[in-house]
């Protein structure tokens, strides 16, 4: 918390907590280095950008049979070294949903005894495959859970589909805006993962000048999934 020079009163400064979410089930595993590769490259623009990472508080967590929490949100001086990802086993979507609430939950905390003005989080999620969870839609509940009305941090989704990524999926979960590969080929997708990628920093160092979330227009090498009720 600083004082405003003009009045003399303290004021919180904004922080959006932002959640890049990847698929690292075995299809992912073709692109595991360069996963790598491009993570570091986000948090070398982020370390060398402080107005963006004053604003925006970055957290990885990554998915396959199990979630996993690759990078905690911290401040990114704080980061020896960014942990690389391993990409084998399911895709299943209800245990992320499920330590995706409970990190909202405990960032925000974090955030807000920092003296921060919390706006609502943003997840960014990349995956190129259906969920596996059994039964079908046992996932749902989670996202529910984590999409409650009555939860006021519930995050907005935006979505990024490639591969062999469900077109029907991505709308059920996104709330802000749904991007689907245009070529679904194994050639195409590590094209399309750096893209998505790329999309994301974008979208926060836009968000971090106009101190609100600005989601992606238009992404390369995708086109936009139309969403039956877009939230804002």
């Amino acid at each position: 918390m600083t004082e405003n020079p003009s009045s003399g009163t303290a004021y919180k400064r904004k922080a959006l907590p932002a959640y890049l979410v990847l698929d690292t089930s075995g299809s992912m595993e073709p692109y595991e280095a360069l996963l790598n590769k491009t993570l570091l490259s986000i948090y070398d623009t982020l370390y060398v950008s402080p107005q963006v990472s004053e604003f925006v508080h970055l957290s990885v967590l990554s998915f396959s049979t199990m979630p996993h929490v690759v990078t905690p949100m911290t401040d990114i001086e704080d980061l020896e070294s960014l942990p690389s990802v391993t990409c084998s086993g399911l895709t299943n979507f209800g245990p992320m949903f499920h330590l995706l609430r409970g990190r909202i939950e405990s960032d925000l905390l974090m955030l807000r005894d920092a003296g921060s003005q919390v706006v609502r989080p943003v997840v960014f999620l990349l995956t190129d495959g259906i969920p596996t969870d059994e039964p079908d839609d046992a996932w749902l509940a989670d996202y529910q859970e984590l999409r409650d009305p009555a939860w006021k941090p519930r995050p907005q989704f935006i979505t990024y589909g490639f591969g062999q990524a469900s077109e029907a999926v991505l709308k059920r979960i996104s709330t802000a805006a749904a991007y689907l590969a245009e070529d679904a080929s194994e050639e195409a997708t590590a094209a399309a993962l750096t893209g998505a990628l790329t999309s994301m920093l974008n979208s926060l160092v836009a968000s971090a000048k106009s101190r609100r979330l600005e989601i992606p227009q238009a992404v390369k090498g995708y086109r936009s999934v139309p969403l039956d009720d877009v939230e804002f």
